[in-house]
């Protein structure tokens, strides 16, 4: 039960449109159909690694569309929902992103890490479960996003023969390291001390030690 709360708190998360969570949408213009299946053919969608860095590119790009491109139909749907709704929200929180490191995990740490349950309809077979430390750069720092070194559990399944992105979502770090899946990095280290913050005192931390919120008070 010691990652319970965590735990249960990662599968919240990833309820959301990952649009919503992980990235917002930013007012720019449409690209048409061809730049953007332009850009998706360079990626090898037999490859999920390859997947995710074109993801990661298409924030530094700052190209919506193409980020679409990198996950799942129903994912894709609900974004282009989000994105003709909101059209005056920000899309991509992330100003900057870089891939610092990535592996994959074992599938049955995976499913829990990512709060995969059993009612969801994933083919665990040609499911993959990757945990990755992802720098980045944003204009506004909250309890799930914030300048320098964050740690992501990205999921990815076969559909119609490629690879595509199911999700994205912030795992227990402490869970990772305790089962001996963790990257033991000065960053990682530095995102446990902000997750056991959080928990303890609900104080929001930054890389830089500094709290950005507080939501003990809210909380209680």
């Amino acid at each position: 039960m010691k990652h319970q709360t965590r735990l249960t708190a990662v599968l919240l998360i990833t309820t959301f449109l990952i649009g919503i969570v992980i990235t917002g949408f930013t007012s720019i213009p449409k690209a048409s159909a061809k730049e953007s299946v332009s850009l998706s053919n360079t990626t090898n969608f037999d490859d999920p690694i390859a997947v995710i860095k074109g993801m990661i590119q298409a924030i530094n790009d700052q190209d919506p569309y193409e980020y679409m491109n990198y996950f799942t139909n129903s994912n894709r749907t609900a974004m282009t929902q989000f994105l003709s709704s909101n059209k005056s929200e920000s899309f991509f929180k992330e100003k900057e992103a870089k891939l610092i490191q990535i592996k994959e995990l074992p599938k049955e740490v995976g499913v829990v890490a990512a709060g995969i349950s059993s009612g969801e309809n994933l083919n665990l077979d040609d499911t993959r479960v990757f945990y990755a430390e992802i720098n980045f750069k944003v204009d506004k720092e909250d309890k799930w996003l914030y300048n320098g070194t964050n740690h992501r559990v990205i999921v990815v399944t076969k559909e119609d023969g490629n690879w595509k992105i199911v999700r994205l979502s912030v795992p227990s770090i402490e869970y990772l390291k305790d089962t001996g899946n963790g990257f033991n990095s000065k960053d990682e280290n530095i995102a446990v001390k902000i997750e056991s913050t959080l928990d303890k005192k609900g104080q929001i931390m930054n890389m830089k030690g500094a709290v950005i919120d507080n939501i003990a008070a809210s909380e209680k």
